[in-house]
C-alpha cells in the first residue's frame, strides 16, 4: 500500500502527480497484486495533482488493468471530483487523438491493439502463462515485455493480426457445440489432459 501523507510527508499535495504515476507504473508492472493508495490524512489535492498521475497511467495501461488493479482509498468527496475530472479529461484527449488517425484497418487494428496490451501485461507479470495462452516463446516474450505504448500502436496499425487460432479444427468444433458452462468447466481441465488433439503439431 502506498500512503501519501508517509510518501509525501505533508498533508497538501499539487505538483507531485507525475511522480506517484511513476511509482504506480512500477509497481503494475512489477507485481500482479492490487495496487492500494492511500488518501488519508492528505486533505488539499489540486486537480492538477491527478491530471498528472492520471494520464501516464492511461496512456501506458488499459482501462481495465487501471480498473481492477488500482485502487484508491480513504478519498473525500473533492478527491473524488478531481479524480472524476482527470479520468474525463484524458479519456477526451484520447478520443481526439483517435478519431485524428487515420486507422485504415479499423477494427482488426484496435483488435490487434487489445491482444498486444494483454501480452506484454502478461508478458511482464507472468511469463509462463504468457507462452501458453499467446503461444509465443521466450524472445517474444521479452520483446513485448519491453514495448513501450507507441511501439504497440505502430505494430497495430499495420493491420495484421498478431495470434493465430491453435486448436485442431475437430477441437474447435467440440467448442463450439458447447454450451457456455460447458467450456467453462471443460477447458479448466484441458490443462490437466494430453494436448494431442487439441493444439495443432507445431504448438505440441
Amino acid at each position: 500500500m502506498i500512503s501519501l501523507k508517509g510518501l509525501f510527508k505533508r498533508n497538501t499535495l499539487n505538483d507531485q502527480g507525475a511522480r506517484l504515476s511513476k511509482i504506480v507504473t512500477g509497481h503494475l508492472v512489477n507485481s500482479d497484486e492490487q495496487c492500494l493508495v492511500d488518501f488519508d490524512g492528505v486533505s488539499t489535492i489540486s486537480s492538477l495533482f491527478f491530471q498528472d498521475f492520471i494520464f501516464p497511467l492511461v496512456i501506458e495501461f488499459s482501462g481495465e488493468t487501471i480498473t481492477n488493479r488500482l485502487k484508491l482509498i480513504n478519498l473525500s468527496d473533492e478527491h473524488v471530483a478531481y479524480y472524476q475530472l482527470a479520468c474525463e479529461k484524458s479519456s477526451d484527449y484520447l478520443d481526439r487523438v483517435a478519431a485524428r488517425q487515420t486507422r485504415p484497418f479499423g477494427d482488426i487494428s484496435d483488435l490487434t491493439f487489445e491482444l498486444l496490451i494483454k501480452a506484454r501485461e502478461l508478458s511482464r507479470r507472468d511469463p509462463s502463462s504468457a507462452q501458453v495462452i499467446f503461444g509465443i516463446n521466450n524472445g517474444m516474450i521479452m520483446s513485448f515485455a519491453n514495448m513501450d505504448i507507441d511501439q504497440i500502436r505502430r505494430v497495430s496499425s499495420a493491420g495484421i493480426i498478431c495470434f493465430e487460432p491453435r486448436f485442431t479444427p475437430e477441437f474447435a468444433a467440440k467448442l463450439a457445440a458447447m454450451e457456455a458452462s460447458e467450456i467453462d468447466a471443460f477447458l479448466n481441465v484441458v490443462g490437466d489432459l494430453d494436448i494431442e488433439g487439441v493444439y495443432e503439431s507445431e504448438y505440441h
